[in-house]
């Protein structure tokens, strides 16, 4: 037999069998404890500001946004909060209205006139890189449930929004 098939054999069997396990590892369950139990009051939650989102505040409740992995947080938005297009790169995003009412479009420029009301109990999605934008005219209290990472990018820059 020859040598060198044998070696260019078990490479190729070592490449594929590495690039199993990324993906596996990439792609596989939630590193969440689903033994672990979790229960929180709204007194419990821990909320950070975040001085270049708008003012918004998020309590992360489970997971890490920043790891492939499932996470929830809650986003608290204040009162005139006018969030301009932007999209996120992970999916799925799944969004639930807790207070509030929230004005909300998808679309690359903002337009007052197409957004739609959403109250509390309301619930939509934000697929993936679809850019979307938003307001709120009272606070407003959103559960986000998805899978990290987690990412914002801007279709307009802040100098050609209204936001002051």
């Amino acid at each position: 037999m020859d040598f060198t098939a044998v070696k260019i054999s078990l490479l190729t069997l070592l490449l594929v069998g590495i690039g199993a396990g990324l993906l596996a590892w990439y792609f596989g369950e939630s590193r969440i404890d689903s033994n672990a139990t979790i229960q929180l009051l709204p007194g419990d939650l821990k909320w950070n500001k975040n001085p270049n989102l708008h003012g918004l505040e998020t309590a992360l409740l489970v997971g890490n946004p920043d790891a492939p992995e499932s996470y929830a947080e809650r986003i608290k938005l204040p009162a005139g909060c006018r969030l301009i297009p932007h999209s996120h790169p992970n999916q799925p995003r799944m969004v639930t209205v807790l207070s509030g009412t929230l004005y909300f479009a998808f679309g690359e420029k903002f337009d007052e006139s197409k957004l739609t009301a959403l109250p509390a109990g309301s619930f939509f999605t934000e697929p993936k890189d679809l850019p979307h934008y938003s307001m709120t005219k009272e606070e407003v209290i959103l559960q986000l449930n998805a899978i990290g990472p987690a990412g914002t990018t801007y279709v307009e820059t802040r100098s050609e929004s209204k936001e002051e």
